[in-house]
């Protein structure tokens, strides 16, 4: 794979992506202010966590099915399909319960929940898991570009609802959610049809095993948890502390905090364009190049990350004065320290991906295991104390280690110097 042609294009439609996202985190924090865009992340990362956990890792465990060839295309997508039925009745059982629950009351009283989102939400959630299986197929077909061109639209249609629903509708919250849930269940729809005629006319029609379908989505299941839950580990690490924020604080400190994490992972477009790239290349064992493509990847990342870090740690506090009169200009503090974070974890992301190509993803399970698991133990001993900048500093000892884990697992797995690994060099930008 050429590494900058494909990053390229890759990394225009994530900066299309991460252009709207700026608009749109600028609309939601101008309209709703900082209780309400605490409530608003608060619902969102409920959303994508609830995504994790019942994607099961179905799609990330059908890339090397799809890849070798053993069981037809057609039989795999249909046992996807299967999951996705599964997960519907799930999510209503789930929205069943929670109406007449103890969540309920904290939903309701510190989110601003409506009734009518609990018949809603379960269709954004429905979206990801469908949006993320199908981008796994896409790239077990080599078409890695497809899955972020959609993402980019995705992130579009979401600007144009909330600014819409936003200028219309009175209920902030409940405006914000439903113009999110309709573009997660958009999305998931169109990259599901998109995967469905890709593979099945890109990948070999024939496959020699005939599990039944039950059977097959369980063994996807069984085989993608693991990789899987170090997704759902890495989201923990991101958003976990702002849950601890809102039971130490509130959802106010909750919306200052989210801005200020917003802004600093804007920094990873690079790393996150690059980690695709990888799950598809280092996939391939036949390629004698895969580590020295995986280590220019981390170089390029990290220093193009580095880069971008200063302006970001210069402007931050003018800008984020002109939002909502002044209201989020205390988020630039939180937001200077999670910068070298967030530099130093950019490794991460982008070896995330190679880890997984190399059919290692318990690597990526192990070094965010012990990241959350520090994360969560200074976040209890220092927001108490130090309130938000306790929470920023804690995120950014924990991505500092959970990103030398990983990369001394590589260094040890390839043999790659470490000079080779995080200096990077003029050439890393030819093709």
């Amino acid at each position: 794979m050429k590494l900058a042609l494909t990053g390229s294009q890759v990394l225009l439609w994530r900066a299309a992506q991460k252009a709207a996202g700026v608009a749109t985190a600028i609309v939601v924090m101008q309209g709703l202010g900082p209780e309400g865009n605490g409530r608003y992340s608060l619902t969102v990362t409920i959303i994508t966590v609830l995504g994790a956990v019942l994607s099961a890792g179905v799609g990330l465990a059908s890339v090397p099915r799809l890849r070798d060839g053993e069981e037809s295309p057609r039989r795999i997508l249909r046992a996807q399909g299967a999951w996705l039925l599964v997960v519907a009745g799930v999510l209503v059982i789930l929205a069943l319960l929670t109406r007449d629950s103890a969540p309920w009351g904290w939903l309701e009283g510190s989110l601003g929940w409506h009734p009518g989102l609990l018949a809603a939400v379960p269709l954004a959630v429905l979206g990801l898991v469908a949006y993320e299986t199908a981008n796994y197929d896409l790239l077990a077909a080599g078409r890695v570009v497809v899955g972020t061109v959609t993402a980019s639209g995705r992130a579009l249609l979401l600007l144009a609802a909330m600014v819409l629903l936003l200028l219309v509708w009175s209920h902030g919250i409940v405006a914000a959610v439903l113009a999110l849930v309709g573009a997660h269940a958009l999305a998931g729809l169109v990259l599901g049809r998109r995967a469905w005629v890709t593979v099945t006319t890109r990948l070999p029609a024939d496959g020699r095993a005939r599990t039944p379908l039950p059977r097959l989505a369980g063994r996807l299941v069984r085989h993608g948890w693991l990789g899987q839950l170090s997704a759902l580990i890495y989201l923990l690490l991101l958003r976990l502390d702002q849950f601890l924020l809102e039971s130490s604080l509130d959802v106010r400190a909750v919306g200052l905090y989210a801005a200020a994490a917003w802004a600093a992972e804007l920094l990873w477009l690079v790393p996150e364009a690059l980690n695709p790239l990888l799950v598809h290349s280092s996939s391939n064992q036949a390629d004698r190049h895969r580590d020295r493509t995986a280590a220019r990847a981390v170089r390029l990342g990290l220093g193009l990350t580095a880069l971008a870090a200063i302006p970001l740690a210069v402007v931050c506090e003018p800008l984020l004065a002109l939002v909502r009169d002044g209201e989020f200009q205390a988020a630039a503090a939180p937001l200077r320290v999670l910068l070298p974070g967030i530099v130093a974890f950019a490794p991460g992301v982008i070896l995330a991906g190679d880890f997984i190509g190399r059919g290692r993803p318990a690597w990526n399970t192990h070094a965010s295991a012990v990241t959350v698991v520090v994360n969560v133990a200074l976040c209890l001993l220092w927001i108490p104390r130090f309130g938000i900048m306790g929470a920023a500093w804690a995120s950014t000892v924990a991505y500092t280690l959970g990103a030398a884990i990983m990369m001394v697992r590589f260094q040890r797995l390839t043999g790659t110097r470490w000079a080779d690994l995080l200096v990077p060099r003029p050439s890393d930008l030819r093709r």
